[in-house]
């Protein structure tokens, strides 16, 4: 091919790039099919094909080109890029330890330019964080800013700021996680590059909830989703619908973490993004424990284990904390306690289980205590302290570390101030939870109504949230202390007018005689979301079966005509 053909096909395909990866890489591997097998260009549009295939989602396509690429002669540059960019690729399949082991390879080569060893240590410090060390990750990292910063390469740079924020994140310095991600916003204010791929918006996201502002990272995923939209990147779609599950879920909104934690799962079942996968599934099975469907919860998280037995170990924490809920609520205390005890014995050198979701302290030292583990209950409660000091802002971790302390303790005023703690943040269930142990604990001293002033703010929570589980828990809890009449919750409204455009169009179906499932499928939700809808719509219309609430449509027809 001409050399002057070359070169403008080269430059169109890093031009597209900026806004679309995926035709930019079509680009290239068509021009890759007129050149020869022996041009001496042949390697360096195979190493820039590898990265744009990464970029845009085409993971196995990607992981094809780089491993046959790698078996031509080339020069350290080329294939340090090529490693590069198949690292990237690998990324998503939650492989860590591989990834590590091809960048680290890639480095080792002598003659590595400074603008793509950045890149590889960028990739580097992204897998040493999916591998948990967190130390080596803030190294590689803030190696790779440096680097990227000095010879002036942009997208490298961007990639190293977002691990620095994950690092924050995950040492516990919030604010500074934060700042990170902020930084990298900026470096766009001029127009981004190929940077914008990276996705920094849904990493200053992550930052956001991490200090509670939620509202800043609901702004973020909006408006960072549209981007990649617009951008064509529809296969990053699990990942906003992934963090965006996480946020519902936090907020107590079951139907909406479930709805996008399914969507992204179809999304990211389609690209082989196992990590992704894992992820979704401990939603869908927290989400279920919470409704009471155990049998659920236990076949979500068998998938998870059978894909983490694959050779995943990007996101093992997680993993088995969402295991240790299950095996909690299906009273499996031995089991739940070993995985407990595990997550504990990370502490404090891994805290972005904690960071991410701080409620998830006070419930691992109950299971804990609970086994009789006191010396790793005081070790989570110790971590939690510790953050909570480092960070004053964040009600949430506020909040977690005197819960965990009034459980650790039987410490009745450090429960009260976690639930005015807690009041300050967004994570109602978190609230709902630091109210219902302040009741067991107000009852334990013989408090009754105290106990029933907590009790049933908390049943008010959990019941307008749909968490049925704890719901019948703090009724039995109430009825206990003596309350024979639940108390609605304030604000609660009942009757037509008080069902959501959602429930009124779950009963309406209903009402024309359909099934559970056939209304799952005439509106593409799970049939555990319709369940949930239709318990909402009795408890608000005051009846309890399906034929009471057509009796009542007939009625309020009959009314109107």
């Amino acid at each position: 091919m001409d050399r002057q053909v070359l070169a403008v096909l080269s430059d169109a395909a890093r031009d597209i790039a900026v806004r679309s990866p995926d035709t930019a890489a079509n680009v290239l591997i068509r021009t890759l099919g007129l050149v020869g097998a022996g041009h001496s260009a042949r390697p360096q549009l195979l190493a820039e094909a590898v990265r744009l295939l990464s970029f845009a989602g085409r993971l196995t396509e990607a992981r094809l080109l780089g491993r046959s690429a790698l078996r031509l002669e080339m020069d350290t540059a080329t294939k340090a890029s090529i490693e590069a960019g198949l690292a990237e690729a690998l990324m998503y399949t939650g492989r860590a330890d591989v990834v590590v082991a091809r960048v680290r390879r890639a480095l080792a080569l002598e003659g590595v330019p400074d603008d793509v060893r950045a890149s590889l240590l960028a990739v580097e410090a992204h897998g040493l964080l999916y591998a948990s060390d967190v130390g080596a990750a803030r190294c590689a990292a803030d190696a790779a800013a440096g680097l990227a910063r000095s010879c002036g390469d942009r997208a490298a740079m961007v990639f190293a700021v977002l691990a620095q924020s994950a690092v924050a994140r995950a040492e516990g310095r919030l604010e500074d996680s934060v700042s990170a991600a902020r930084e990298a916003l900026r470096s766009g204010e001029e127009g981004w590059g190929v940077e914008r791929h990276r996705h920094p918006r849904l990493w200053a996201a992550r930052a956001a909830a991490a200090v509670d502002r939620f509202s800043e990272a609901e702004s973020a995923l909006e408006r960072g989703q549209q981007e990649a939209e617009s951008a064509g990147a529809c296969w990053s779609l699990p990942l906003w619908h992934c963090f965006r599950a996480k946020l519902r879920l936090s907020e107590g909104r079951l139907d909406q973490a479930e709805t996008e934690a399914r969507l992204g799962l179809e999304g990211a079942s389609r690209l082989t993004a196992h990590v992704r996968n894992v992820c979704m599934l401990g939603v869908l099975s927290q989400v279920a424990v919470h409704r009471g469907n155990l049998a659920d919860a236990t076949r979500y998280m068998r998938r998870a284990d059978r894909l983490m037995s694959q050779g995943l170990n990007a996101v093992e924490d997680q993993v088995g904390w969402d295991l240790a809920l299950v095996y909690d609520a299906c009273g499996e205390d031995e089991r739940a306690a070993r995985k407990a005890v595990q997550l504990a014995g990370v502490l404090p050198s891994r805290l972005l289980l904690l960071t991410d979701d701080p409620p998830v302290g006070p419930q691992m030292v109950r299971i804990l205590i609970r086994s009789g583990a006191v010396r790793e209950a005081d070790r989570v409660c110790a971590a939690l302290v510790g953050l909570a000091q480092a960070n004053r802002s964040v009600p949430s971790l506020v909040g977690a570390a005197a819960h965990a302390q009034g459980l650790l303790d039987s410490d009745l005023d450090a429960l009260r101030v976690a639930v005015q703690a807690y009041r300050g943040s967004p994570r109602k269930l978190a609230v709902a939870s630091a109210l219902e142990d302040a009741a067991k604990a107000e009852h334990a001293v013989g408090r009754r109504s105290a106990a029933s002033v907590f009790g049933q703010e908390a049943l008010g929570i959990y019941d307008s949230l749909g968490v049925v589980r704890a719901a019948e828990r703090v009724k039995a809890l109430l009825r206990g202390v003596g309350v024979r009449h639940m108390t609605p919750r304030p604000g609660d409204d009942t009757g037509w007018g008080a069902l959501t455009r959602a429930e009124r169009r779950v009963a309406e179906l209903v009402t024309q005689g359909m099934t559970n499932h056939a209304v799952a499928a005439a509106l593409s939700v799970s049939p555990h979301t319709v369940d949930s809808h239709l318990r909402k719509v009795f408890r608000k219309l005051g009846v309890t079966s399906r034929v009471g609430l057509t009796r009542l449509a007939l009625r309020k027809d009959h009314e109107k005509s």
